[in-house]
């Protein structure tokens, strides 16, 4: 997959013959993925070249019109998850006021058109872009015919009822539906940052831990104990992480620290990718270290039988 950043890169690339699909793909969760397959499939029936058009950093971040944004994915995750769907071309260009000011019928003659020779656009049902979000479906189906593109809209993805959208997913990881979750998704919610040092508490009690600084705007699901599968020096290691303030300790400071399972080696890496695999329960405050230590006994014989399950 080939990556193009920002419009003066673009402007060289050479594209030609191009269908594309945009949009903000926050996740690349199913509905983002069907919304690809139909592009790919298009795009191998007329012998077009397949390009997805997404932006960084994200709109609602620059626009400011819904507060903070909690981000499904960093840009480097998404490209990755992008890898696997299939696309040739990824092209991620610069949110900025400029950018969002263009109107739809602007960016798609002067940047689709013109600068990626587009012959094929696919849209989901709900997207829309440009100055105002002007750029809707009902605008994009004249545009069609006056400038000679083929035009598909995907039809909303849904799972018990509700539409799969990056807005829902991260309600339900901060809500704790991490089950359902996952099925929009596809995938298992992962956390990728740094190895940190930590207080060394969780050797203390028995429980040694490596701490992740997790990038700023990504988001954290619910605070509490999580069966995972921590990924680093191309090996997977299985344990628990707990994700949240240290409350036994006073320590109002969020940490994600993941124990490894029967883990005696040294690590190389300096950073980890880590799978959450199940929510197991909230966090707690304990009286006493050996309360805490007795709870974590139990945690870890819970997630051991469910990932010897799972295995």
């Amino acid at each position: 997959m080939k990556v193009i950043s920002g419009l003066t890169e673009l402007q060289t690339s050479g594209l030609k013959n191009t269908g594309v699909t945009l949009g903000t793909f926050d996740g690349v969760h199913v509905g983002h993925r069907k919304i690809i397959t139909t592009l790919t499939e298009i795009c191998r029936e007329k012998k077009l070249n397949s390009v997805l058009v997404t932006f960084n950093p994200h709109p609602q971040i620059v626009l400011g019109k819904r507060g903070p944004t909690e981000l499904l994915t960093t840009l480097e995750e998404k490209l990755e998850l992008l890898s696997t769907t299939g696309i040739e071309t990824v092209v991620v260009l610069d949110f900025n006021r400029q950018l969002a000011s263009y109107p739809p019928e602007s960016f798609v003659r002067e940047i689709l058109i013109d600068k990626m020779c587009m012959k094929s656009l696919v849209i989901g049902y709900d997207h829309a872009f440009g100055r105002d979000r002007a750029g809707n479906k009902d605008l994009l189906g004249r545009m069609a015919q006056s400038d000679g593109f083929d035009f598909t809209i995907v039809p909303e993805f849904r799972i018990n009822n509700q539409n799969v959208k990056s807005t829902i997913i991260r309600e339900l990881l901060k809500s704790g539906e991490f089950e359902l979750a996952r099925r929009a998704l596809g995938y298992d919610y992962f956390l990728c940052g740094k190895i940190i040092r930590g207080h060394g508490i969780g050797k203390t009690l028995g429980f040694p831990t490596i701490n992740l600084a997790i990038p700023p705007g990504k988001l954290l699901p619910k605070e509490g104990v999580y069966s995972a599968i921590a990924l680093f020096d191309h090996t997977q290691y299985p344990g628990m992480i707990y994700i949240g303030a240290r409350l036994t300790f006073n320590d109002s400071a969020l940490s994600v620290e993941m124990n490894l399972f029967d883990f005696t080696g040294k690590i190389n890496s300096e950073t980890a990718k880590v799978e959450l695999t199940n929510y197991i329960r909230q966090p707690e405050r304990f009286q006493t270290r050996e309360q805490l230590i007795e709870r974590m006994k139990t945690d870890e014989l819970k997630i051991r039988k469910m990932l010897n399950k799972e295995a």
